[in-house]
C-alpha cells in the first residue's frame, strides 16, 4: 500500500504515521502548504516533498491520501482526492458544516473510493466495553450519559500556536476535544434531537477554551459533553446512568483506567463494584491501522463507527454546539 501524507499540520500526524508505517505501508509523497514543515516530514518518512497537490493525485501508484491538513482545507483536498480515485483517511472533524460533508460524501460515493475518519476515542477498549453493556441491557434503558475530556493546552503551551488559529482549525476546544464526547454519546444514547452549548474564552487564546454541551436524544436520554483546555493534565471521565444500573470509567488512554459498575440484572454487581480493568482498559487498533485493512480488503467499503455517517453526525453536533453558543438558543439537530 502506497500513500501520500497531505500535510503534517495536525498534532496527531507523527503518532498516526508511526502506526501506519508499522503496517508495511510506504509513504511516497508529502504535500504541505508550509514547505519547511512538508520537507521535514518528507525527510522523516523517506518520502518526496511535492508542492503541487494535483501532481500527487495523478500518480497512479498512490492508493490513498492521509489528510492531516487544517480542518478548513478538508473539503477541497478530500473532494479532489475522491475525484482522482484515491482512498481517503481524514482527521476529525471531516468539515465545518453539514453541507460541506454532503458534498464530500457525494464525491466519495460517485467515485467509489473508501473513506475512514479518525475517531481515536474508539481505540479505547474500555469504551467498547461500555457500549457492550449498554447494548446487552445490563444497565437497563439509558437515561443519561456524561463524558469529559480535558487537558492544559492553553495554560501549558504544549500545542503549536496555529492550533488556536480559527482560520485553520475551524474552532477551539469544543471542536477539538469535544469531538470525543460527540463521538461516544450518540453510540450510547441514540439519535440526537437538540443541542444546547455554553462556551467561553478567558485566557486570551483566541478560541473557545472550555465548554459544556447538553444533547437531548430522541430516546429521551440526555447526554453531556464537557471539555476544557484549562486543566492540569489529560483527563477523561465517562458515566452512564440507566434504569437498571450505572457505569463509570475514570482515566485516559495512557494510564490504567478505573471501571465501576452497578447492575440490578447482574448478581455480582448488585452493589457498585470496582472491576478489574485487565483486558478491558487497553488500546485496540487505531483508526489509521484499521484504514490499512479497509483499503486492502476488496470486499469492504466502509468500517463501522468510522464511516461517513459517523463523520456527518460529528460535524452536525459540532455545528449545532457553536450555533447554540453563538445564539444562546437550543438548536434542533
Amino acid at each position: 500500500m502506497k500513500v501520500a501524507l497531505i500535510s503534517a499540520w495536525h498534532v496527531h500526524t507523527k503518532k498516526f504515521m508511526a502506526r501506519l508505517l508499522a503496517k508495511n505501508v510506504e509513504c511516497v509523497y508529502v504535500w504541505d502548504f508550509d514547505e519547511a514543515r512538508g520537507q521535514q516530514a518528507a525527510h522523516d518518512y523517506q518520502a518526496t516533498f511535492e508542492a503541487d497537490y494535483r501532481v500527487i493525485l495523478t500518480d497512479e501508484q498512490i492508493d490513498a491520501v492521509i489528510v492531516e491538513a487544517p480542518t478548513t482545507m478538508h473539503k477541497e483536498l478530500i473532494i479532489l482526492a475522491a475525484q482522482a480515485k484515491k482512498h481517503i483517511f481524514s482527521e476529525k472533524v471531516l468539515a465545518l458544516t453539514t453541507q460541506d460533508c454532503l458534498e464530500i460524501e457525494q464525491a466519495i460515493r460517485a467515485n467509489d473510493v473508501k473513506f475512514m475518519i479518525s475517531l481515536e476515542s474508539l481505540a479505547n477498549n474500555a469504551y467498547h466495553y461500555a457500549l457492550q453493556l449498554v447494548h446487552e441491557g445490563v444497565l437497563g434503558e439509558v437515561t443519561s450519559a456524561y463524558f469529559r475530556r480535558s487537558h492544559g493546552a492553553v495554560i501549558q503551551n504544549h500545542l503549536p500556536s496555529y492550533w488556536f488559529d480559527v482560520s485553520q482549525s475551524g474552532g477551539g476546544v469544543t471542536l477539538d476535544l469535544g469531538s470525543h464526547g460527540f463521538t461516544l454519546l450518540p453510540l450510547i444514547c441514540g439519535k440526537p434531537q437538540s443541542v444546547s452549548c455554553i462556551m467561553n474564552e478567558k485566557w486570551g487564546s483566541g478560541v473557545d477554551e472550555r465548554s459544556t454541551t447538553v444533547i437531548e436524544f430522541t430516546s429521551g436520554a440526555i447526554g453531556t459533553a464537557t471539555t476544557s483546555f484549562l486543566a492540569s493534565t489529560l483527563d477523561n471521565y465517562l458515566e452512564i446512568i440507566g434504569t437498571q444500573g450505572s457505569l463509570q470509567i475514570v482515566g485516559n488512554e495512557h494510564e490504567p483506567q478505573a471501571i465501576f459498575i452497578q447492575s440490578n440484572v447482574k448478581a455480582e454487581y448488585q452493589r457498585k463494584t470496582l472491576i478489574s480493568s485487565e483486558g478491558i482498559s487497553k488500546l485496540t487498533d487505531y483508526p489509521i491501522e484499521l484504514f490499512v485493512d479497509l483499503v486492502n480488503n476488496s470486499d469492504k467499503k466502509e468500517f463501522p463507527y468510522y464511516d461517513l455517517e459517523a463523520a456527518k453526525t460529528l460535524t452536525r453536533l459540532v455545528e449545532c454546539a457553536y450555533e447554540s453558543a453563538r445564539t444562546g438558543q437550543t438548536v434542533i439537530y
